[in-house]
């Protein structure tokens, strides 16, 4: 069976099967690439996540690479911190989906809205974490481009300990740029302008290294440490503005409420440098400065 069943209109609602053994649950998301559903594997009785390419889209040549490049991307990668992608396929009408792990959890964004600050000791674990699973990304020849709280789910193990996963690889990109397969646009921005590195800001996609990404995990460690942005808050121009202009603001006393320790105000603040070259060369440095704080926080 190569298509999805006959249930209607809506040939994704709830019970549609998609390709005779994704059984739709319920819509996750809807985007301009496609669309994101709950489904369980009727074999296996799991439950996992489906993405779907829009087929108006799925003929266009360029939009069918950018997916095909993120599963392909995906496949290279296999950490904890990290979701997994199981399956990539087309369906006989001719859209395209891919099948990833279903992540019971939250985004870090929804916890920092409904929580506030995560507790100091938990976020330097879970920045760890996070850290570590950008390492096997970066190790694999690639940077993700698009860190922020949205792409960060927070979850637990089967020992029920927390653990953060690095989700949706859509933005990822080859350091080394393949000829066949590369179709971003020189100065093309790619990613969420609140989370970019200021050198992302200012040339787009160009010129990137894994710095850019360390830079973007700081910022959500900044504001995972103390609820608040390591900038003074404007319209969005001026925000991205200031941190090409501007340093960031001390964590110690950013948010009166949270006590910092001065040596994790220096290892975050590293991370923000907004010269790349002041940063950690990699998220192996940057772990081990957080390792530390956690040792000296006993």
């Amino acid at each position: 069976m190569g298509a999805l069943e006959d249930v209607g209109v809506n040939p994704y609602q709830p019970g549609a099967l998609l390709d005779g053994k994704y059984e739709v649950q319920r819509s996750l998301a809807s985007g301009g690439m496609g669309s994101v559903y709950l489904v369980r594997h009727l074999h296996l009785d799991e439950l996992r996540v489906v993405k779907v390419l829009r087929q108006d889209i799925a003929t266009d040549e360029v939009h069918r690479k950018r997916f095909l490049r993120e599963a392909r991307l995906a496949t290279q990668i296999k950490h904890p911190n990290v979701a997994i992608l199981y399956d990539f396929s087309q369906l006989a009408e001719g859209s395209f989906y891919m099948v990833w792990e279903y992540v019971d959890g939250a985004e870090v964004a929804s916890e920092l809205a409904e929580r506030g600050p995560f507790p100091v000791p938990l976020a330097i674990e879970l920045g760890i974490q996070a850290l570590r699973g950008l390492e096997t990304i970066h190790s694999a020849g690639m940077i993700h481009r698009d860190l922020s709280p949205d792409n960060l789910m927070l979850t637990r193990d089967l020992r029920g300990k927390p653990r953060i996963k690095i989700i949706d690889l859509g933005l990822a990109k080859h350091l080394a740029p393949d000829p066949n397969f590369e179709i971003t646009q020189a100065g093309t921005f790619m990613g969420k302008l609140r989370y970019c590195s200021p050198e992302q800001a200012d040339s787009g996609s160009e010129n990137l290294d894994r710095r850019t990404d360390l830079y973007s995990l700081g910022l959500v460690l900044y504001e995972m440490i103390c609820g608040l942005s390591p900038f003074e808050q404007g319209d969005r121009p001026a925000f991205v503005f200031q941190r090409l202009t501007s340093k960031p603001l001390a964590l110690s006393g950013r948010n009166p409420a949270v006590e910092v320790p001065p040596d994790l105000d220096r290892a975050v603040l590293r991370a923000l440098e907004r010269d790349r070259d002041q940063r950690y060369p990699d998220a192996i440095r940057f772990i081990e400065a957080l390792e530390r704080v956690a040792a000296a926080l006993g």
